[in-house]
């Protein structure tokens, strides 16, 4: 996951001291591995990707690191997606977080400082009508009704990158269909939670979230 031993922005650790067994994936898309690597996800996000993830999961559960009745995800930004996307996608998961994630390519497209980061990964048009084209296949709101797991959504409320209303229409779809959630914005914050006491609220919060529920 990484080559370096993250002191700041990672509650992993505190997940693992309070009990938790936590799994860093390195899925195909991320760096690390040169540049086949990863592009592997260009026009397939929340595809093989995701299936890497579960690969792992389903290796931990195999060695009995992980149990098959109480797991949980959680991410960040593209992780957050991961995250959302997940939960849309499987029932698995009795917990989830996500933060700063994108529910709504369409809605992403339209408001995000970044608008060719989706149109060049899924080489695709966001005003394409049709049912069965990228925006539509790869927004997690899509599968809204299949959706039950208890989800805590953070996010910054200036982020330029994935803005705010990712978060409010997720949150609203999982309350309009019962589903348990909380969600948080912080106040004054962009893309990366900075201000000391958002921090501290962050980490306590999604500890808290998952300790509760697995």
């Amino acid at each position: 996951y990484t080559h370096a031993f993250p002191l700041t922005g990672r509650w992993g650790g505190l997940l693992a001291s309070r009990g938790i067994a936590v799994f860093l994936p390195n899925p195909r898309g991320s760096v690390g591995w040169g540049l086949k690597f990863a592009e592997a996800n260009l026009g397939d996000m929340g595809g093989k990707d995701f299936q890497d993830v579960m690969a792992g999961v389903d290796a931990c559960v195999a060695m009995g690191i992980a149990d098959e009745k109480r797991l949980g995800i959680a991410g960040w930004s593209y992780g957050g997606y991961m995250t959302i996307w997940a939960v849309s996608q499987t029932d698995r998961f009795k917990a989830a977080m996500a933060g700063a994630g994108i529910s709504n390519w369409k809605s992403f497209h339209g408001l995000t400082k970044y608008p060719t980061f989706d149109t060049l990964f899924y080489r695709a048009d966001p005003y394409d009508t049709d049912k069965e084209a990228a925006y539509e296949l790869c927004s997690p709101l899509t599968y809204i009704k299949r959706i039950k797991t208890p989800t805590l959504i953070l996010h910054g409320e200036r982020d330029p990158d994935v803005p705010a209303g990712q978060a409010y229409e997720f949150h609203r779809a999982l309350k309009d269909h019962g589903i348990p959630t909380q969600l948080v914005i912080y106040p004054r914050e962009k893309h990366g939670i900075m201000e000391k006491a958002h921090q501290l609220d962050l980490t306590r919060r999604a500890v808290e979230w998952f300790a509760q529920r697995l």
